[in-house]
């Protein structure tokens, strides 16, 4: 299966995490419950459950590294070489992209669950996209717009999620506002 366009966004994601300093953990990310700290932590979690999900079995902690919010603030400065938690979070995300980069029938259903390998890219294409905005928002309104395809292809999932018609596709939906429509449809509003 073709990863990039997921690796493009979770690079960009990463890009975004090496900002990340230990005063920003306690940033509230506005249009959730939680903070720069609760987001990483739950972008972790996301990335190894996709991952665990495809394998259709748990992975081993030493394979992932996975930091409870007691460690997190060290691993702001300290973790994986003083790298950030760009590198930890890569490290989620490459398990993640090996474990979608695996399949050769993308039609196939998730061992552990009920949903086909290519509904569950399209869902963390647009959960990439969304924490990223999520994250560049929180540490202080950093600009990030994904590619203009990327955007309506975030649209075009969060429509089908609505159970929209295929009929209606996106005619007429300049770039810029098929990314807004995408943040109007998760709740996300500045």
């Amino acid at each position: 299966m073709d990863i990039s366009v997921l690796h493009t966004l979770t690079e960009d994601l990463a890009s975004f995490l090496s900002e990340v300093t230990q005063g920003d953990l306690g940033r509230a990310v506005p249009h959730t419950a939680g903070d720069v700290g609760d987001l990483y932590l739950r972008l972790l979690e996301q990335n190894i459950s996709v991952a665990t999900t495809i394998a259709g079995e748990p992975l081993p902690p030493e394979r992932h590294g996975l930091t409870g919010r007691a460690s997190l603030e060290a691993c702001v400065d300290h973790n994986y070489g003083g790298a950030g938690l760009e590198a930890g979070y890569r490290r989620s995300a490459r398990l993640m992209e090996d474990a979608f980069a695996s399949v050769a029938d993308t039609g196939q259903v998730c061992r552990l669950s009920e949903i086909d390998v290519a509904a569950l890219y399209e869902d963390q294409i647009s959960n990439t996209v969304l924490s990223t905005w999520d994250l560049a928002d929180a540490l202080g309104d950093l600009p990030y717009r994904p590619a203009a395809d990327v955007a309506r292809r975030v649209l075009w999932t969060a429509v089908l999620r609505l159970r929209t018609t295929a009929d209606q596709g996106d005619e007429g939906l300049d770039d810029a506002s098929a990314f807004a429509c995408v943040l109007a449809l998760s709740g996300r509003v500045r």
